[in-house]
């Protein structure tokens, strides 16, 4: 699978990730947090959420950030891993995750192996990110794969993490 094709699945967030916009205190806070995972502040789009999704874009790499890099509301039952996911680990999960794997040419076949590295690839390796971030990412990994009937046991070897 090529660089250019890493990336396609767009993700419909469903209520459980964030959909309100963003403030400007809040892209300025997003826009260092990119700064230290060492991707260039210019490179960084912020998109209307009802256009596109947070999302790394490979093929001129260039960073979408959406109302979805929040997390989804809290109550009303339970969350999924994915709506847990903090701003900080949306934006590693692009860029420590599908970005620096799309460089190094190990992108994966499918969404759920592909979305599944990148969240175990931000758990590991992010700048800045707590104990409990990482967690998240990892609960993240493995419901994505768990979805599909695949054991991260099995492909584990497959993975660049």
């Amino acid at each position: 699978m090529s660089v250019h094709h890493a990336k396609r699945w767009q993700v419909s967030t469903g209520g459980q990730r964030g959909e309100i916009p963003l403030t400007d205190s809040q892209r300025a806070v997003i826009l260092e947090y990119v700064r230290q995972c060492g991707f260039p502040e210019e490179r960084v789009r912020f998109v209307d959420h009802t256009e596109l999704n947070t999302a790394y874009g490979p093929t001129f790499d260039i960073l979408h950030i959406g109302s979805d890099v929040m997390p989804g509301p809290r109550g009303g039952g339970t969350q999924s891993a994915n709506s847990r996911v903090t701003w900080r680990g949306a934006i590693a999960h692009e860029l420590i995750g599908h970005r620096e794997a799309a460089l190094a040419g190990q992108p994966q076949s499918g969404p759920a192996l592909e979305e599944a590295q990148s969240s175990i690839r931000a758990a590991r390796f992010a700048p800045e990110l707590s104990r409990i971030e990482r967690y998240i990412l990892l609960r993240d990994a493995i419901a994505r794969l768990h979805d599909e009937g695949i054991s991260v046991r099995n492909v584990k070897e497959q993975l660049f993490i």
